[in-house]
């Protein structure tokens, strides 16, 4: 495994999950509003199912270099890195992924 490389992307890819997350926020903010649109049954399926796929995207991103990379220390490098940052912001924003 290339350490200098699972570092640098587990960083980019903590950054990437940080910051969609609170501009999901944002966006389901000004969508839904703060009344009673906001606890609509819609609006709780579309949250959950908007920070599934925002928690997924790094493994799912991990899997793909894995698949398609030729050399095999790199691809652990993404493989692991993905899922350590998909395993700590399931923890850290309390999903149950």
């Amino acid at each position: 495994m290339n350490l200098r490389l699972f570092l640098l992307l587990v960083v980019i890819e903590s950054l990437f999950v940080i910051v969609g997350f609170y501009g999901l926020i944002l966006i389901f903010f000004l969508y839904f509003g703060s009344g009673a649109g906001a606890t609509s049954d819609k609006a709780m399926l579309t949250e959950n199912i908007g920070f599934g796929i925002l928690f997924l995207m790094p493994l799912l991103f991990g899997i793909l270099k894995f698949r398609n990379v030729t050399e095999k220390l790199k691809a652990k490098s993404y493989l692991y890195s993905g899922l350590l940052v998909t395993i700590v912001s399931g923890i850290y924003f309390g999903l149950n992924v």
